[in-house]
């Protein structure tokens, strides 16, 4: 995924005609009728709704829901940050501080108790 990610919104125009929902009835040899649109004059060309609209539309949603999670995740995890530091500061302890989100376990070794990955947490 890209760093930044551009919505281009459509400006959907809706369909006007002189005589909407108008037909002319053909029938035909089987015994079975057509419905030919007869609505008269287009007054104003609507935007077509079409697999590219509508799979732009779904990308935006892929996009933000995805950026969303991202967003979210990175909120907590400087929360806790800013946790941290504020409880170190408070208590007077500048040295050797340090914070684990436990993204992976790259770098750590993990003695006791077990790592949930979907959680993101060590339980032990």
């Amino acid at each position: 995924m890209s760093d930044r990610y551009y919505y281009e919104k459509t400006l959907w125009e809706d369909h006007v005609v002189e005589r909407p929902g108008t037909f002319q009835e053909v029938q035909n040899e089987d015994g079975t009728v057509t419905h030919i649109p007869e609505e008269g004059d287009i007054l104003q060309q609507g935007t077509p709704v079409n697999a590219r609209n509508l799979n732009h539309m779904e990308e935006g949603i892929f996009f933000n829901s995805r950026f969303s999670n991202e967003n979210r995740d990175l909120i907590s995890r400087l929360a806790v940050e800013v946790a941290v530091l504020k409880g170190a500061n408070i208590n007077g302890f500048f040295h050797n501080i340090f914070v684990e989100n436990f993204d992976t376990l790259d770098d750590i070794i993990l003695s006791n108790g077990v790592f949930d990955y979907d959680n993101k947490r060590l339980v032990i």
